[in-house]
């Protein structure tokens, strides 16, 4: 069933906003790279069409044999109707730059905004990694650990374990073996489990945090565990939801569901007792193509904007007034709910992975290893990287302090 396969889709552990940086990004992105090299077209993965899809005539330049020679100008050709070909360079317009803002994971070396290049201890490949004000928290094949910044030596957080990052920084949520948990990882008692509990099924996965729950996901939907009174967890899964973004504050969460047809709408989401209930709808648009949450689309880290990938471009929604405008419209059909509202919308193609820098500055890793910015205003930048990175590397979220 479609709808079976959108929420094995969605129901990933790298929901969390913004997503750590994990493997399956870097496999997506190395697979789509190869891909591409070997086929002559190709189309852009997405999550949603919330923008209108140009064509034009364009597409017939390259049809035919490369030539220089003059053409008659009588015939009805591309040359004569648009203009003969023009090197790349004379085509494109210089974009300002801008420093790097965010860490990168290259290889098993954590590369600082700052020049420190750090080895990792792991035991296999690092498989997970954000930017806390305390450190970084990362994970391998066995261990999710922190690396304090005055430290040389990591902390143990847990065994092999799903995890996801609170909004401030300050905590990890891990479900290690059926074990659900929340350490602190800032402050002098870093390290220290504050709350735990069995939870089912064990490979519930935390996927972000709301308010001090935090939100699992399974097979089963979307539920929430409370830091608050572990020890109380009962299943009130939400099959409706098709992927949830966490919230700062402690009162509404930001999910998808299926609309009418191929439409997928943003909705609000609270927390009660029998678990996550669906508010208000924001907006809905076209679903075109299928890919991971965690790569095409991020929450602010204020919560007003969410960031998404399309094939126009990266554009931001603007939560705020897409709630004002829901609103107005509650007691309308569904079909003339007004459209999600844009804050900005930026010509950033092939987008590969989504990572705020602060709350009105949002990075697009494209699959041409490039680095793009997005301002709330659409100003468009290139992201200088540093000129020995290799390839491989990976955009490092970061939660609290600075954002």
């Amino acid at each position: 069933m479609l709808e079976d396969e959108l929420r094995e889709m969605f129901a990933a552990r790298a929901q969390t906003l913004p997503a750590a940086a994990d493997p399956a990004g870097r496999a997506i992105r190395t697979a789509r790279r190869t891909t591409r090299r070997r086929r002559t077209a190709t189309g852009t993965m997405t999550v949603f069409a919330f923008a209108t899809v140009l064509g034009g005539a364009v597409a017939a330049q390259g049809l035919g044999a490369a030539t220089t020679a003059a053409t008659d100008p009588n015939r009805v050709t591309f040359q004569n109707l648009y203009g003969a070909d023009q090197p790349v360079a004379a085509r494109q317009t210089q974009l300002p730059t801008m420093e790097l803002p965010v860490d990168l994971l290259v290889g098993q070396q954590l590369w600082t905004t700052d020049g420190q290049r750090v080895d990792l201890v792991h035991e296999g490949d690092v498989a997970m990694i954000a930017k806390v004000p305390d450190g970084w928290v990362y994970s391998d094949a066995n261990t999710v650990r922190l690396l304090p910044n005055s430290a040389s030596e990591p902390l143990r957080l847990s065994g092999q374990a799903e995890w996801a990052v609170s909004h401030d920084g300050s905590r990890v949520a891990t479900n290690d073996q059926g074990t659900m948990a929340v350490t602190k990882v800032s402050g002098g008692d870093r390290g220290k489990t504050v709350a735990s509990s069995p939870v089912k099924p064990e490979t519930a996965a935390p996927v972000t945090f709301f308010g001090e729950r935090v939100v699992v996901s399974s097979e089963k939907g979307f539920d929430y565990w409370s830091a608050q009174a572990p020890s109380k967890y009962t299943e009130t899964w939400n099959a409706d939801l098709l992927a949830v973004f966490g919230s700062l504050g402690a009162n509404v969460a930001i999910g998808i569901v299926r609309g009418e047809g191929d439409l997928l709408c943003l909705v609000d989401v609270t927390a009660v007792n029998k678990g996550l209930k669906i508010g208000a709808r924001l907006g809905c648009g076209d679903l075109v193509g299928r890919a991971l949450v965690k790569l095409h689309a991020a929450l602010s880290p204020d919560g007003g904007l969410l960031a998404v990938a399309t094939p126009s471009g990266l554009q931001m929604i603007d939560l705020d007034k897409s709630r004002i405008n829901a609103a107005a419209s509650k007691d309308k059909e569904q079909a003339q709910v007004e459209a999600l509202v844009l804050q900005a919308d930026c010509p950033i193609a092939a987008v590969d992975a989504v990572v705020w820098s602060d709350n009105r500055t949002v990075l697009a890793q494209t699959d041409a290893d490039g680095i793009f910015a997005c301002r709330n205003d659409g100003t468009k930048l290139q992201v200088t990287l540093p000129p020995d990175v290799q390839p491989g590397w990976t955009m490092i979220p970061s939660y609290g302090a600075g954002k």
